[in-house]
């Protein structure tokens, strides 16, 4: 039997130092331990100290020594010097791995794709607000005429390339815009001068009247009044004094559905500019002589009804969206403005035509565009464009007599009387007639307003940077920034209080450049629509090869487009022939025109925000 005395001493078990060195505790449970466990700590913190002391010591030896071997080696070289020598490095090691490997093209569209829909979304939800109004060379702006053989142009979409017209005769039309490019140098060796470029829209399908297609007849029935595409650009709406509305396949220009809910003449249509996640479709609003406003949603799984909007109490004759679920409209003589909360069930109710100091009273608000998120502007039958604020009911700023007034007509048209005294005697109390708002637009995310009447021209506004005032920028394609008419002194800045103020005042024109400065459109602007020119990746230092021609840089600007007629869109009682007009060609035409409005420099122009 193996006992502590047998074994081998190589086997024998001993205690340890330190449990015999540790002094005896007679306590017992928890108070023994947690003594125990105070003690060791208080071991371990004693002896991290003593080495940190020793650690740190070591520490700064080598630190100084490090620095003594590194002054040795490197002979006055500075912290700069070292940073500079270490980015050198980091960027060859970094070329020479982009010259192994290569880098993937698509991942930069990706990323370029990527910002610019962020873009996109920040001008749509109004973290954007871009100032291109003082950037543009409204004056210098190129312009082409282009009809077909229709009667008066009443309204005018654009979605790019192509552009969508209508007109009373029940015709719709799809045109495709010219791409402005830079002009190509003449050719030192050869004879011929270059070839111009086409600036003309090409006219690409039409549709008139109706068709039976698929057992059913389609289209209108009388006049159109309104049209608009969808932001995807698969769909055009149209609506006419038949009460109906139909929606159009974009391709084909074939329609695919009318419906027939509103009870009068459908006068304004406007979609919503992105497609709303709460539906599978793209939102579209219109606007009614039935005074209601009804929303739809188009898709192309199909076509529904959603919902009917009430509270104006005379024809609904513009309409316009601000966001997703939300649009502004006008309601003609009730003298108001709503903004429309779809969700929320909502609305607010802005009232016009209380300013007693206007040259004008105001009868009718037919115009409206919208300046997301909480901005928008009115324009009426007084010739004012007056610009909201959903924070306040009245408008913050006025401009009185836009476009002006037209001039009275001689005594010899007036009055049938053959005295002259007796015939300015019969006309003593008669005065000029106000130029009425007959088209308005916007770009949204930037500062532009456009406006349109009968005085032959289309003006450029922006808003200014506070967003509080309407500064003028002239006439389009005018050649010079003047006033064509004297009524025009006091039409740029009249506040809502009727004061003027000379800050915005433009230069008056002499007789001789009055006298060059004819109006440039002869006729009833029915409708104004816009897009920006953006470059799409073509550069000048692209090079061409055989089977692929070199592409030619897009010069970036805006393409407005407006629609002119003989008559106004919504009736016969305002023609450009029942006006006293200065200069040749009194009947006026049908058809429209496009303006290339390009950067007052080459710069690329950046957005401010």
């Amino acid at each position: 039997m193996s006992s502590f005395f047998t074994v081998p001493a190589s086997q024998r078990k001993r205690k340890r130092d330190d449990r015999a060195a540790a002094p005896g505790s007679k306590k017992r449970g928890v108070d023994a331990q947690n003594e125990g466990a105070g003690g060791r700590r208080a071991r371990e913190r004693e002896e991290s100290i003593s080495g940190s002391d020793l650690d740190e010591g070591d520490e700064i030896a080598s630190a100084q020594s490090g620095e003594e071997s590194d002054s040795d080696s490197d002979d006055g070289e500075t912290a700069a010097d070292r940073r500079l020598k270490l980015a050198e490095r980091y960027l060859g090691n970094v070329r020479d791995e982009v010259d192994e490997v290569g880098f993937d093209a698509a991942d930069i569209d990706r990323d370029l794709i990527a910002e610019r829909l962020k873009e996109d979304v920040d001008e749509f939800k109004g973290r954007v607000f871009r100032l291109l109004g003082s950037k543009l060379s409204f004056p210098t702006a190129s312009h082409s005429f282009f009809r077909s053989d229709t009667q008066s142009t009443t309204s005018i979409a654009v979605y790019a390339p192509y552009v969508y017209t209508v007109s009373k005769d029940k015709t719709l039309i799809k045109w495709e815009l010219a791409t402005p490019a830079e002009p190509k140098p003449a050719d030192p060796n050869s004879k011929r001068p270059p070839r111009p470029q086409r600036k003309t829209p090409k006219r690409v399908r039409y549709f008139r009247g109706t068709r039976k297609i698929n057992g059913e007849v389609q289209g209108h029935t009388g006049n159109i009044l309104c049209v608009a595409v969808s932001p995807s650009g698969k769909f055009v709406a149209t609506g006419g004094s038949d009460n109906k509305l139909v929606i159009w396949d974009a391709e084909t220009l074939t329609p695919t559905k009318t419906f027939t809910q509103h009870r009068d003449s459908v006068a304004s249509l406007a979609f919503a500019r992105h497609i709303s996640t709460m539906s599978s479709g793209e939102q579209l609003f219109s606007g009614s002589y039935d005074r209601t406003i009804k929303t739809w949603s188009i898709s192309s799984a199909g076509h529904a009804y959603v919902e009917t909007l009430f509270g104006h109490q005379d024809h609904v004759t513009g309409v316009a969206a601000m966001t997703i679920d939300q649009c502004v409209s006008v309601g003609a003589r009730d003298r108001t403005a709503r903004l429309w909360k779809v969700v929320d069930e909502s609305q607010l109710v802005f009232r016009g035509g209380a300013s007693k100091n206007a040259p004008y009273r105001e009868s009718n608000i037919d115009c409206i565009a919208p300046l997301p998120p909480s901005h928008f502007v009115t324009g009426s039958d007084s010739g004012s464009i007056s610009l909201w604020s959903m924070h306040k009911k009245k408008p913050l700023y006025t401009i009185a007599l836009a476009h002006g007034v037209d001039p009275i007509p001689p005594l010899d048209e007036l009055s049938p009387e053959t005295d002259p005294e007796v015939a300015a005697h019969n006309t003593r109390h008669m005065r000029p007639t106000a130029r009425w708002i007959t088209a308005l637009t916007t770009l949204p995310g930037t500062d532009i307003v456009l406006s349109g009447s009968w005085d032959g021209w289309v003006r450029a506004w922006r808003i200014s940077d506070d967003k509080k005032t309407i500064i003028s920028l002239g006439p389009i394609g005018a050649g010079q920034p003047i006033v064509d008419t004297p009524s025009q002194q006091l039409s740029h800045s009249l506040a809502q209080d009727g004061t003027p103020n000379g800050d915005d005042m433009e230069v008056e024109a002499t007789p001789a450049q009055k006298a060059d400065l004819q109006p440039l459109l002869k006729g009833v602007i029915n409708g104004i629509a816009v897009l920006e020119r953006r470059p799409e990746g073509a550069s000048s230092g692209q090079k061409s090869s055989k089977s692929q021609p070199q592409t030619e840089p897009e010069v970036r600007g805006l393409c407005i487009v407006a629609a002119i007629g003989k008559e106004h869109r919504l009736g016969r009682w305002k023609c450009y022939a029942n006006n006293y007009h200065e200069g040749d060609a009194p009947q006026g035409r049908n058809g429209a025109v496009v303006f290339e409005v390009p950067f007052a420099s080459k710069e690329v122009v950046e957005a401010d925000v």
